[in-house]
């Protein structure tokens, strides 16, 4: 039965994130800024559901917000499922799910509802995205990431597909120097490796790059956790991820604790076009709160994959890059290659460019080749403009040999 539930979740999954057309018509004015991770008192934060909604879209000027209560601690530690249900879907208007509708406006701000499940101790945490109902500890125990899976089945998001997760903050609870602990998002679920790969990988389309606080001492706005090692070890491992710029809100500074965002290239400002970018992982994680980036390999869009019978060989690789604060910074552009099951993606290519591109005229980088199955690129660009550098990372192109 469980294998007839996931096959059908992954088969849902993959065929929302493959043989995507590419789509010329998005350029980077189609993208959204914010901030898919953040907590108010109905878990362990502070204020309410409409108090963080406004100061994300009055205060911070985000596009978008998630608020991701901790799904064991919906309306306190002990509180009874009918409690639970209560605090996330309503009928008080004080509720996550109507107060997520009643604050989004299409083209002016998308409000979020998700929920973090798990903890620490019991394989880290993860997002998971505009299910309808809360994930119960009686029906799913804190850190049973197999049940996770078969709970996910049975609870689409609000378009009916399966709900979009996101690895949070790798690395936490991590011994040092190493990349996976024994039960690392549920790895000791699924009878092995191959089991915990072929289970998770198909249903996880982002990872948390940036996260955090500002660490003491830094100057500038900085995220505290930077994984960018572990975004790199889990694209090796097979996980098809988009890098995401998060902030883990637990003050009343939701959007603006740090200048981390998560870019989003959509075309339009709506939920639904929201999580289906989410979903096909056309998205970025950003150290400046407004450095626009689309890349493209061979038309398709950073985050797709390409399908063919035969290697590619040579690709055509380009981006456009906009800033309006600083339009006329430096940029250094590295290009990391890896496969999947081979060795940890490498910088394969290093470029300069300065100042933004020009409107629909994309730079190019030459010299690129997808020759092997799995096998896939991704940017990194540091901005040079002022006293700190900014990076953003994108999310990869993979081949995919039929």
């Amino acid at each position: 039965m469980y294998n007839r539930i996931l096959a059908s979740l992954t088969l849902l999954a993959l065929t929302t994130t493959t043989g995507l057309a590419a789509d010329r018509s998005l350029g980077v004015k189609d993208i959204y800024f914010g901030n898919l991770h953040a907590h108010t008192a109905v878990s362990d934060g502070t204020g309410t559901p409409a108090e963080a909604f406004a100061y994300a879209r009055d205060v911070a000027k985000l596009d978008f917000m998630a608020l991701t209560e901790h799904n064991h601690l919906l309306a306190g530690e002990h509180a009874t499922p009918e409690q639970r249900k209560a605090i996330y879907t309503g009928p008080v208007n004080s509720a996550l799910i109507p107060t997520s509708d009643r604050f989004t406006t299409p083209g002016k701000f998308v409000a979020i509802y998700g929920q973090e499940f798990s903890s620490i101790s019991k394989g880290n945490h993860v997002n998971v995205y505009d299910v309808t109902a809360p994930i119960l500890p009686t029906d799913v125990p804190n850190g049973d990431f197999a049940g996770l899976l078969k709970w996910m089945a049975a609870n689409p998001d609000s378009s009916g597909a399966p709900a979009i997760m996101q690895l949070n903050h790798p690395g936490l609870g991590m011994r040092p120097g190493t990349m996976l602990n024994k039960n690392t998002y549920g790895r000791d679920d699924f009878g092995d490796d191959t089991g915990w790969l072929k289970s998770m990988t198909p249903v996880t389309q982002l990872l948390e790059l940036l996260n955090g606080e500002p660490p003491k001492g830094i100057l500038g706005k900085r995220s505290s956790q930077i994984a960018e090692e572990y975004y790199r070890a889990f694209l090796q491992l097979g996980f098809r991820v988009a890098p995401t710029g998060n902030q883990d809100n637990h003050k009343p500074d939701w959007g603006d604790l740090t200048e981390t965002r998560t870019g989003i290239i959509a075309p339009e400002l709506t939920r639904p076009a929201i999580l289906a970018a989410m979903r096909a992982r056309h998205v970025y994680a950003t150290e400046d709160v407004n450095l626009r980036l689309i890349v493209r390999v061979n038309g398709q869009l950073a985050g797709d994959v390409i399908p063919s019978r035969v290697p590619l060989g040579a690709v055509k690789v380009e981006f456009e890059i906009a800033d309006a604060d600083e339009p006329y910074a430096r940029y250094d552009i590295d290009v990391f290659g890896g496969t999947i099951g081979g060795p940890e993606a490498t910088i394969v290519k290093s470029i300069k460019h300065e100042g933004s591109t020009a409107p629909d005229k994309p730079a190019a980088i030459d010299g690129l080749s997808l020759e092997k199955n799995g096998q896939f690129l991704f940017l990194r660009f540091t901005q040079r403009a002022g006293d700190q550098p900014d990076r953003a990372w994108t999310a990869p192109v993979w081949l995919e040999i039929k």
